[in-house]
């Protein structure tokens, strides 16, 4: 019977240790590979539209707005753009960083006004303002190019500025060339003059593809937001 008692305990450590796990790692608990059950609101991803999706965006728990958030991201209807926009204003900022990963992946052009604007809000995490970037960087919108260069002359973090750099030279505006070169003449750190030497050139030889038909991604994790 002790050994029984014991067998008993040690599951109970095993479950408690896989639940914990996840998060103390930094890997979202919401995609563990195992079918999505979201009593109250389980359906088929097949069987829905986008509509019964973004109605989890009003809920108050984060991990249903979360899983909302990877269901629209990854639908074809181009109607998901309008709630993704929404969910950049969540509360939660695992919902906000996956929403605005989904919006860069799609290369949403509807989300740059938006995102450029987030850019400059006051407390945003250093780690936010880097995914903002990256995702203003894959949509390739060269009308964020001058927030974008606003946004780097007044940021003081060098790793923000480096992406900032990078995304300059993704988007590839030549209408912003010249004030980024004195830009980067500011710099003391040879990493980042780097960076803005290596979008320089991109800008006089980077031709961005013709948007293709949207393909959704596989659902992936959350990183961590430090």
């Amino acid at each position: 019977m002790p050994r029984a008692r014991t067998s008993v305990l040690g599951v109970a450590i095993l479950l408690v240790t896989c639940a914990v796990a996840p998060a103390q790692y930094g890997v979202s608990p919401y995609h563990t590979g195992q079918p999505d059950l979201r009593s109250p609101y389980a359906k088929s991803r097949d069987g829905s539209t986008v509509e019964q999706y973004a109605r989890l965006l009003d809920s108050p728990e984060a991990k249903q707005r979360l899983l909302a958030v990877e269901d629209l991201g990854q639908s074809e209807d181009p109607h998901a753009v309008d709630y993704l926009l929404k969910a950049i204003d969540d509360v939660d900022l695992r919902v906000q960083a996956r929403a605005i990963d989904y919006l860069g992946t799609r290369r949403s052009a509807d989300a740059t006004p938006l995102l450029a604007q987030k850019l400059f809000f006051t407390g945003a995490p250093r780690a936010l303002r880097q995914r903002i970037l990256s995702a203003l960087g894959k949509i390739g919108d060269p009308s964020a190019s001058r927030a974008i260069l606003d946004f780097i002359a007044q940021e003081r973090n060098p790793d923000v500025r480096g992406t900032g750099f990078y995304t300059l030279g993704e988007i590839g505006d030549v209408t912003i060339r010249d004030d980024l070169q004195k830009l980067g003449e500011k710099e003391s750190d040879p990493r980042l003059k780097q960076l803005v030497d290596e979008a320089l050139v991109k800008m006089t030889t980077l031709r961005r593809p013709k948007k293709q038909d949207y393909v959704p991604p596989s659902a992936g994790v959350v990183p961590p937001l430090r």
